[in-house]
């Protein structure tokens, strides 16, 4: 019985350590990050890359932990950040409404590639590069 149960725990041990990814700093964050790909998984739809195109979407992210989103541009919307792996913990200023909190959740960072989702029920996927 010791046996199986030490065979169990190494499986669980190999497995835990295979799904461990490394985290994201800060500072690999800095620059801007241009928007390849807009999509809404569940609702099965992607942005035209025409609109990709033309409306040259992005967003950056600064050493002062300030963000910006670009869309068409002009600033869509600013705040400041913070990560706490997997997760971008963001703040965006409302101006005179105050401010409100969004997670976005990091799904692939790797390569100069960065994808990362709203965490709320109807989820919005970007899939981006950066650029400098």
């Amino acid at each position: 019985m010791s046996k199986v149960l030490s065979w169990c725990i190494l499986w669980l041990a190999v497995i835990a350590i295979s799904g461990c990814s490394r985290s994201v700093k800060s500072e690999e964050m800095y620059g801007v990050w241009k928007y390849i790909q807009v999509e809404n998984p569940n609702q099965g739809t992607i942005t035209p890359a025409e609109e990709i195109e033309v409306n040259e979407p992005s967003i950056r992210f600064s050493p002062e932990n300030k963000l910006e989103m670009i869309w068409g541009g002009k600033v869509l919307s600013e705040g400041t950040y913070r990560i706490a792996y997997p997760v971008i913990e963001y703040r965006e200023n409302l101006n005179e409404k105050g401010s409100r909190d969004i997670k976005f959740l990091i799904k692939k960072f790797e390569d100069n590639i960065l994808v990362f989702q709203t965490m709320e029920a109807d989820a919005v996927r970007v899939t981006a590069r950066k650029v400098n």
